[in-house]
């Protein structure tokens, strides 16, 4: 990858969303979208004025996917599903080929917890796998895969196309919306050469992004047919029938890694204790997340904010906000220095850039080299494509938390709609478990009144 495609891909323009002006193409065969993507457009299609329901939709992707022809796919399902609490975000990674989004994954999707992820990328077929991998056992997002758009003859384009795609989508259980062909068959319709639809030598101009939002609006078309939720991704308990209050106390079994309280009463005078397998959420390290690196100059991560792309760890992470700050640096950045420090672990510790870092506490481990590499830090690969300068004594943040309540109290933020919703947790393992909700605080019936249970499809 040149140093112009990667300049070019970071520097998109923002695009406005484009009127339609161009002829609409001839859509391919869709009677199968929506196999896989069942749920999600039965979320869409049973939301009411009364009961709406929230979906999350995830692009996730590299530079192409990061392109505005998300928004016009975004306006079009508010308007078919007016009565849904879309929830439609971005966090595609320009530049980062399979390749490198398989390290920030887990930080961008598993925190996210979509239920539907739109997902394009390009590199490596066994790192594109890898991706699937963790989105589909870390979460019980469906997947919607998309192939290539044409630029020209291009033998791994078609590969991937017409091989590796098809078998990972069979794999993973992914509708497959087909770009490529369309493309192709649109160009020739029209008579028109592929750098038409370009800005540059892959990148869509508003031709292809009218196109592109056009092959993919089709997904989201309902389809009474395919079954709400085939594979069991969200079993909903609903109080009264599938659950009663035993002693004011509740107990249920469930198998799954997330559960969502939802309930209609305000009573913030309730109070009560959560466990797991009898131990406080908390204390399933699964529940621990990353942020993106980010500073207080409000910089990008992870072009005009240099820093690593991806943190291990072997000690439990805990709830805190780390500081790496750079010690001496130097551009072209193939090797620096740096600290580690923790708001509650306190200083962790110096490293070098050409050596594995295991910090003290063994809260923050990062590989050695820069990302192109395959190590953890992407400062050589930001200064060799947009000249990015880190100066000694620059600083990095990220924080560490956990998507986990070990306490639960009626939120009175909710009179407006008089429906209350919670996450007790997400990410512990995807195996069988007890919750026990106990009140300590309060009288009166817990009033709570659906569970909701998240089961990840892949690996259960």
């Amino acid at each position: 990858m040149n140093k112009l495609f990667l300049l070019s891909i970071l520097l998109l323009p923002a695009l406005s969303l484009f009127a339609q002006t161009w002829p609409m193409p001839e859509l391919p065969d869709t009677t199968n979208y929506g196999r896989y993507t069942s749920r999600t457009m039965h979320l869409l299609q049973s939301s009411t004025p009364e009961k709406p329901n929230t979906v999350k939709i995830l692009v996730y992707g590299q530079s192409i996917s990061a392109q505005d022809w998300w928004l016009p796919v975004k306006k079009s399902i508010e308007s078919r599903y007016p009565n849904a609490n879309l929830i439609m975000e971005n966090k595609s990674i320009g530049g980062f080929a399979s390749q490198l989004l398989y390290k920030t994954v887990e930080m961008d999707v598993s925190t996210f917890y979509p239920d539907l992820v739109l997902l394009h990328i390009y590199g490596s077929n066994q790192l594109y796998d890898s991706v699937l991998y963790t989105i589909r056992t870390r979460t019980a997002a469906e997947v919607a895969i998309q192939t290539d758009h044409y630029t020209g003859a291009n033998a791994w384009s078609d590969t991937m196309t017409y091989y590796f795609l098809p078998a990972m989508a069979a794999k993973y259980k992914c509708d497959l919306i087909n770009i490529r062909d369309p493309w192709k068959k649109y160009l020739k319709d029209h008579q028109l050469q592929p750098k038409d639809l370009l800005k540059d030598d892959v990148h869509l101009n508003k031709y292809g992004e009218f196109l592109m939002a056009e092959l993919i609006k089709p997904l989201f078309t309902y389809k009474p047919k395919f079954q709400p939720d085939p594979f069991g991704l969200c079993t909903t308990l609903v109080a009264g029938k599938d659950f009663n209050f035993s002693k004011k106390q509740l107990e249920i079994p469930f198998s799954g890694n997330r559960v969502d309280l939802v309930y209609t009463e305000n009573d913030s005078s309730i109070k009560a204790r959560i466990l797991l397998d009898d131990r406080l959420p908390s204390e399933f390290q699964g529940t621990y997340f990353m942020t993106r690196p980010y500073s207080t100059n409000g910089k990008g991560w992870p072009w005009y904010l240099p820093a690593m792309i991806h943190i291990q760890h072997q000690t439990p992470w805990i709830t805190e906000e780390w500081t790496c700050t750079f010690t001496e640096a130097t551009a072209p950045y193939e090797d620096f220095s740096f600290t580690i420090s923790g708001s509650v672990t306190g200083k962790d510790g110096s490293g070098k850039a050409n050596e594995d870092f295991v910090s003290t506490s063994k809260r923050v481990i990062i590989s050695k080299g820069d990302a192109e590499n395959g190590g953890d830090w992407h400062l050589n690969r930001s200064y060799k494509v947009l000249k990015t300068i880190v100066n000694t004594g620059d600083e990095v943040k990220w924080k560490t938390w956990s998507i986990s309540a070990d306490f639960w109290q009626p939120n009175a933020d909710h009179k407006d709609t008089g429906i209350g919703f919670t996450t007790l947790f997400q990410g512990v393992p995807n195996t069988s478990h007890l919750l026990k909700i106990i009140p300590v605080e309060g009288k009166g019936k817990l009033p709570i009144q659906e569970i909701k249970v998240y089961r990840p499809f892949y690996n259960r």
